[in-house]
């Protein structure tokens, strides 16, 4: 069984809850511990729940929380490339057990095994992740410029894909970030637009169960304009892609308990509609 709940996701701070074969690990620390803590509060776990945590890489919105996770959780196993341990160390971050990851080398997990991709983004050493268990796969691929041959070949077969849909090319446009903020955003070692999604969908092998569109910009992008930009796709795809259950992720709010690899819960039979009832998306239904 492979899951995963976004705690909150998007240029102000992403965090997530893994659930890998019966264990839990957190997925980037870019909210406030507090915040993290209230969640899993919610969900009836402590810090003493957590088998680890995972780094994707050392930028803000994705580490922010990171340091009093640590001083609170003990020597709670951290995976990250060795670059962005580098990084968390230049910043002052102590960190008693890093378990470095490697772009290409498969690691083990109790009941689970994932491999780190390289993503094209403006970090030390960044990494996308595919999980594996019981012939399930989950790929995670956020905070990146472009879609890149490996993007592809590990996202390609996976049954749950979480992808980054940061921006609207009109929004950023008119949007207030200065010069240099849009063209980073838009460099290829910056962060997706909407239509980008479509690169990567396109190329799959099969129809993944679930699709998560997650890092979206609060200045330069809202879910509507995300899902739109995939109508277009969905619409010429015909029933390829019409079982596919589409999530979008929000900043200040948990999203829904995603999983693959067992029955999924009823409640996720609601569909986005429930949460962004301006979205229209009659070509989706939920994949049960």
């Amino acid at each position: 069984m492979i899951g995963i709940t976004f705690i909150g996701s998007g240029s102000k701070g992403n965090a997530a809850l893994l659930e890998l074969a019966n264990r839990y690990y957190l997925l980037d620390a870019g909210l406030s511990c507090k915040r993290i803590k209230d969640f899993l509060d919610q969900r009836h776990l402590d810090f003493s729940d957590l088998s680890g945590v995972f780094i994707t890489h050392e930028h803000d919105d994705h580490i922010k929380g990171l340091r009093v996770l640590l001083s609170r959780a003990g020597e709670l196993p951290l995976y990250c490339t060795r670059g962005t341990m580098c990084a968390l160390n230049a910043r002052g971050l102590e960190v008693p057990n890093h378990v470095e990851i490697v772009y290409g080398r498969r690691h083990e997990l109790e009941g689970c095994s994932f491999l780190p991709f390289k993503v094209p983004h403006d970090a030390t050493e960044p990494a996308g992740l595919r999980f594996e268990s019981s012939n399930k796969i989950m790929a995670l691929a956020t905070d990146l410029g472009h879609v890149t041959p490996e993007v592809l070949e590990n996202m390609k077969d996976a049954d749950l894909v979480c992808v980054e849909s940061n921006y609207d090319e009109d929004m950023l446009r008119t949007s207030s970030y200065p010069a240099w903020l849009k063209r980073r955003i838009r460099s290829p070692m910056g962060h997706l637009p909407n239509e980008g999604v479509r690169g990567i969908l396109s190329r799959m092998n099969k129809v993944p169960e679930v699709l998560v569109l997650m890092h979206i910009s609060q200045e330069s992008n809202t879910p509507a304009l995300a899902v739109d930009a995939l109508e277009t796709f969905f619409s010429n795809s015909g029933a390829r892609f019409r079982t596919a259950h589409l999530s979008v992720t929000s900043q200040d709010q948990p999203g829904e308990r995603l999983m693959i690899g067992s029955v999924l819960p009823e409640n996720l039979k609601k569909t986005l509609l429930d949460k962004h009832e301006r979205i229209d998306q009659p070509f989706l239904k939920v994949a049960c």
